[in-house]
């Protein structure tokens, strides 16, 4: 059977940081366990994340047990987000004395600190209070370790507590507990308050987060003997299923602590334990579990894929080559090097791919190598992406108009318009200032942009619920003339994207008032007039160019009033032939044939 130590190398963990088995029978001091209460809609709960993660950093290993317990209305989930919540997690939150008053807040210890009014105490305070506590001797030590079969998926733990001194009441409660690393998910706050945990994908990166509490109760299990010299033993089993709620179970990730306290309150120690990973069929498998684009269509041919491969062996991957195409076109290779611990999994961005695109497009992926070698279960070394298709969207006019209709939550919502091939950006707007109740502000933007190319219009909510989920009905369109090129009623969630292409020649219509355009007498054998009524003030130019395209002469090159134009042309001196004129304004050009006879 394959077996394997989870070092829980994402914690930040060397093995000197685990109280395994057997436990220690010398006097130590205390250990501390901060039960941090935060929420994916807490603004400044990153902050706090960052503040626990350099508390423990500054500690010697193993001496700052962390929990994220996702608690209260800033843990509740919106639609279409993963619900990170527990029943045990509100219990301990709910436990007498705890008082919570806003979020992120922490309890040390469960320990009511002089001058403070309950358990939890603001995040500026953690770090003192740690200090304090950590100087206390115990009078208990705690040590675990467990296995967990990835096959079958049984946990089974095993922990030990030690007493080298009485304890000051006739009972303590032991408590268990399955917490998971490197969660991805949504979280409010995560750019501006630790940017550190944001991922490319614009997911953050959750750690210490309460999944389970093993012992029996939600707050622990009742140890009747309590005093020195007594050895504790328990063991505890559990099946990890497939998701938490809503949300997918990484194994690999798991974590295992174990805390004593007096009661519901009043933790006198903590331990991180070992887990150790059995079951692998294989040695190295490669399970290429999802493939993905950062397009939902395309415009010019061009793909940026991104995988997502879970190490299903026993042996860490540190090197895997893929192979990728577009409808079974010529084959584009990537070699990863870096680490994939086994059974967790890595999200890997593929170098963009080109193609000549076709109506509906798919992307193939497969793995070809795995640590030099071959992958020893080829079944699952292959994805792909279908239905890409390619967009029917014309601009027709230079200058398009951004409508965007914001909600209360303006600070949240930003959009950009930019070039497909080049990324240059043509316009962008937001964020903007927050409104002081419920409602909505219209901001009207124009962009101009360029004939033949392909544009993408990016759309994005920082918090992740669009722009009309009950803060005010914003939406947002994006106009050619009076052609819809995007368009959306704000329910569009962290952000929503079209793909789009302008046209060879661009219209006028936005300046020139339609059918006010003509070129008389035509054919003409002395002079033309050019007539045109503009909308708006604007440069204009007006040339001639022959046949073949060259440039016979420049007739003008200034700018003109809003109001009908009109510019005369002489042919007397031009040879008899077609011709064409030209006229160039900020919105486009438009040709017209000319006939020059004698």
């Amino acid at each position: 059977m394959k077996k394997l130590l989870l070092s829980s190398a994402g914690m930040g963990l060397t093995l000197s940081a685990f109280a395994q088995l057997p436990v220690s029978t010398a006097p130590q001091n205390r250990k501390v366990l901060l039960e941090e209460f935060t929420g994916i809609h807490c603004v400044w709960c990153p902050d706090g994340h960052k503040r626990a993660n350099e508390l423990k950093a500054a500690k010697p290993q193993g001496s700052v047990v962390i929990v994220n317990i996702h608690t209260g209305g800033y843990a509740t989930p919106g639609s279409g987000e993963p619900d990170f919540r527990t029943a045990e997690g509100n219990a301990i939150a709910a436990i007498p004395g705890t008082n919570i008053t806003g979020y992120p807040t922490g309890s040390i210890n469960r320990h009511l600190f002089t001058g403070q009014s309950g358990f939890a105490i603001n995040r500026g305070d953690w770090s003192r209070y740690a200090d304090s506590t950590l100087a206390k001797s115990s009078y208990v030590n705690v040590a675990l370790q467990g296995t967990l079969n990835v096959a079958t998926r049984l946990l089974t733990v095993n922990v030990e507590a030690y007493y080298t001194a009485n304890s000051p009441v006739p009972t303590n409660k032991l408590t268990v507990m399955l917490l998971e690393d490197e969660v991805l998910g949504p979280q409010t706050g995560g750019v501006a308050n630790y940017p550190a945990m944001v991922n490319p994908d614009g997911t953050y990166t959750h750690n210490h987060m309460l999944r389970k509490t093993l012992s029996p109760g939600l707050t622990g299990e009742v140890i009747n003997t309590t005093t020195s010299g007594t050895t504790v033993t328990k063991q505890y089993t559990y099946t990890v299923p497939a998701q938490f709620v809503n949300n997918a179970a990484t194994l690999g990730n798991l974590q295992i602590i174990a805390f004593m306290a007096e009661s519901d309150a009043e933790v006198i120690t903590a331990a991180y334990g070992p887990l150790t990973l059995t079951g692998f069929a294989n040695a190295k498998d490669a399970d290429l579990q999802a493939a993905t684009t950062a397009e939902s269509g395309v415009c010019q041919g061009k793909l940026t894929p991104s995988i997502k491969v879970y190490n299903n062996g026993s042996e860490a991957i540190t090197a895997a080559t893929f192979s990728y195409n577009v409808n079974g076109g010529t084959n584009s290779t990537y070699s990863f090097s870096g680490t994939i611990a086994p059974a967790t999994y890595k999200n890997i961005s593929l170098p963009a791919i080109t193609f000549t695109p076709t109506a509906s497009n798919t992307l193939a992926v497969n793995v070809t190598g795995v640590n030099g070698g071959a992958d020893q279960n080829a079944a699952n070394n292959t994805k792909s992406v279908t239905d890409i298709l390619l967009t029917t969207k014309m601009a027709s006019n230079r200058r398009l108009t951004m409508n965007f209709t914001q909600d209360r939550y303006g600070t949240e919502s930003s959009w950009k318009l930019y070039e497909e091939g080049t990324g240059t950006v043509a316009a962008q707007d937001g964020p903007f200032a927050d409104l002081t109740a419920n409602g909505v502000l219209l901001h009207s933007k124009d962009v101009y942009i360029s004939e033949s190319k392909c544009y993408v219009l990016e759309v994005k909510d920082e918090y992740g619920d669009g722009i009309n989920a009950g803060y005010g009905a914003g939406k947002y369109e994006l106009l050619s003339g009076t052609t819809v090129i995007a368009s959306s009623d704000g329910n569009y969630g962290k952000g929503a994207s079209t793909w789009f292409k302008s046209a060879a020649t661009l219209g006028l219509d936005d300046l020139v008032t339609s059918g006010s355009l003509s070129l008389a007498p035509n054919p003409t054998n002395l002079s033309a007039t050019l007539s045109f009524s503009l909308k708006n003030a604007a440069k204009v130019n007006v040339s001639i160019y022959d046949a073949v395209g060259r440039l016979v002469a420049t007739v003008a090159n200034s700018t003109f009033n809003a109001g009908v134009n009109k510019v005369a042309i002489s042919t007397a001196n031009l040879a008899p032939g077609l011709y064409n004129v030209k006229m160039q304004t900020p919105s486009g050009d438009k040709a017209l044939k000319l006939s020059v006879i004698k």
